[in-house]
């Protein structure tokens, strides 16, 4: 006889069960069953009686379990790549409102731009049968490790950035990103009118699918105003406030330094703003600086910053609703949506001195 199997089994507490409830109630397992499903064929006061059995006993409930039984699920999984950033931060909440509307709850997690930590998550989240999956991708994420890690039969939205690789057949998933490539063009446009000719690209990493249409983007608009493309003149920072403060120097260390910058995110852009300001130089007023997203604290930022408004609740609310739709038609054709953004001017974006 194993003694010390004897002794585990003791020590661990027995799991109370819906038979127990309906026990100490004198009601039928159906009945208790119902209580839990919010049926209106439960009297209140019945109702009443066994919540507080179920109290008093210590009872929870196993969704996972019930979700399996009855082949559906009121959970969605939701990994982002930095929920350090204020954009994502707000992303994740119009997700969670909109599922929260439809009943669903939201299983949360981050990645930290780490494609084997997203490769963990989406591994433990997948456990608990999720109704669907939007992954607002790490840096890097392949298509392939994605597919071997969800299967294909979870309903999946790619929010923001393209997966790397293509795809096996069979594989399908909806992506939701917004138009950068338009968005840069347009603030480099606004530069280039207030009299700026030596404008930077800055932050953000090139291999990222964003940032690399960012500066598609702001190149096309300073060749259409025939200006040539400096590769020094597009600076590489983690697209994160400490980074874009850190490297702020960067844009002087050149013969001909920037009077403006169109940065990656409007992370980078109020990281730059106060980096400027530790290097002597007064943004809105000596240099000017644009930002992508518009996030709550571009419109305080010191200066107001000066920004593409991509709405990451609303787009966050749309992520939800994509993924329901999805989940409601499984077979529906594959959607690719690509959300238009516009420049909201404030005064981080003076006229060049020369002007």
């Amino acid at each position: 006889m194993d003694l010390n199997r004897i002794g585990d089994a003791l020590d661990k507490p027995r799991r109370i069960t819906l038979n127990d409830i309906a026990l100490a109630c004198g009601v039928s397992r159906a009945t208790v069953s119902l209580v839990l499903r919010r049926s209106p064929l439960v009297h209140a006061n019945m109702r009443r009686r066994v919540e507080a059995e179920m109290q008093r006993q210590g009872y929870v409930y196993n969704r996972a379990a019930a979700n399996l039984r009855q082949r559906v699920s009121t959970t969605v999984a939701l990994v982002i790549n930095d929920l350090s950033n204020p954009f994502f931060a707000e992303f994740a909440t119009g997700v969670d409102e909109a599922l929260g509307a439809k009943g669903y709850v939201t299983l949360l997690g981050s990645s930290n731009e780490s494609p084997a930590r997203q490769r963990q998550l989406l591994g433990s989240l997948i456990e608990h049968h999720p109704a669907g999956i939007i992954l607002s991708p790490a840096e890097n994420s392949d298509v392939t490790d994605v597919e071997m890690t969800i299967g294909r039969h979870a309903p999946l939205l790619v929010f923001n950035r393209e997966l790397t690789g293509t795809p096996d057949t069979g594989f399908e998933y909806d992506f939701l990103g917004l138009d950068n490539r338009a968005g840069a063009r347009v603030a480099t446009k606004r530069l280039l009118e207030l009299g700026h000719r030596r404008i930077a690209f800055y932050g953000g990493h090139a291999n990222s699918s964003s940032c690399r249409e960012r500066r598609l983007g702001y190149q096309d608009a300073l060749r259409a105003a025939s200006i040539q493309v400096d590769p020094s003149s597009m600076i590489e920072t983690a697209p994160t406030r400490l980074e874009a403060n850190v490297h702020a120097d960067a844009l002087f260390a050149v013969d001909a330094a920037p009077t403006a910058a169109v940065c990656y995110n409007d992370a980078v852009a109020l990281g730059l703003m106060l980096g400027l300001a530790r290097l002597g130089r007064q943004p809105g007023v000596d240099f000017a600086v644009t930002g992508f997203d518009n996030i709550p604290e571009a419109a305080v930022g010191v200066p107001p910053l000066t920004t593409l408004n991509a709405d990451p609740r609303a787009r966050g609310r749309q992520a939800a609703e994509l993924l329901l739709q999805r989940a409601a038609a499984p077979s529906s054709p594959r959607q690719s949506v690509i959300v238009p953004v516009q420049l909201t001017e404030r005064e981080s974006t003076p006229h060049a001195l020369s002007a």
